[in-house]
């Protein structure tokens, strides 16, 4: 005769999302109706960009886009870059390597130079972003703190896998722009 067997387990049986299964949810339209990201497997909705937020993005952009022109690249806002297997990003403002193409989703060696405006998001901008975008090989990589009203410089140490520290510009001081060769200063 057969006995009953229960079949329990104190594991658990949820699976991280991948970034390709983030990915091809983002194609079917899954997110049209709000803004997300994929961190380490999981899904997070991210807030609406303000007025403040958006017309600095558009400032920033008008600020690049004559060295960017003259660089030979391209700038986009609101850019996909897959991170990882399981991250999956959107830089506020991107520029490419000269000669990259612009993609639906970048990889880090597709990226010369990120920027992420911070208004209330300045502790993931300066932690978990900083480390995955150093992780990614993202050569340069600007935080814009419009509350303390500073520009965090980070770039690649020569291990090309990390930041170094931060070089911390005020507002109206001029700023050289990674690999663009030249210069620009927000107001």
């Amino acid at each position: 005769m057969n006995q009953q067997v229960r079949l329990a387990s104190n594991k658990e049986w949820a699976s991280p999302f991948t970034a390709d299964d983030f990915l091809h949810m983002l194609e079917l339209g899954a997110f049209e109706d709000m803004r997300a990201e994929l961190v380490r497997g999981e899904i997070e909705k991210m807030m609406p960009a303000d007025w403040s937020h958006g017309e600095l993005n558009a400032r920033l952009i008008g600020l690049l886009f004559p060295l960017v022109q003259a660089a030979g690249t391209k700038a986009g806002a609101d850019v996909v870059i897959r991170i990882d297997a399981h991250t999956v990003r959107a830089f506020d403002i991107a520029v490419l390597h000269p000669g990259a193409l612009p993609q639906k989703v970048l990889r880090g060696e597709d990226v010369l130079f990120a920027i992420e405006v911070a208004e209330s998001t300045q502790k993931r901008d300066l932690g978990e972003k900083r480390d995955e975008y150093g992780s990614a090989g993202i050569p340069a990589y600007w935080v814009v703190d419009s509350v303390a009203r500073v520009t965090h410089c980070f770039v690649l140490n020569a291990s090309g896998t990390a930041y170094d520290d931060a070089t911390i510009m005020p507002f109206g001081q001029p700023m050289d722009v990674p690999g663009l060769g030249g210069r620009i200063t927000l107001d």
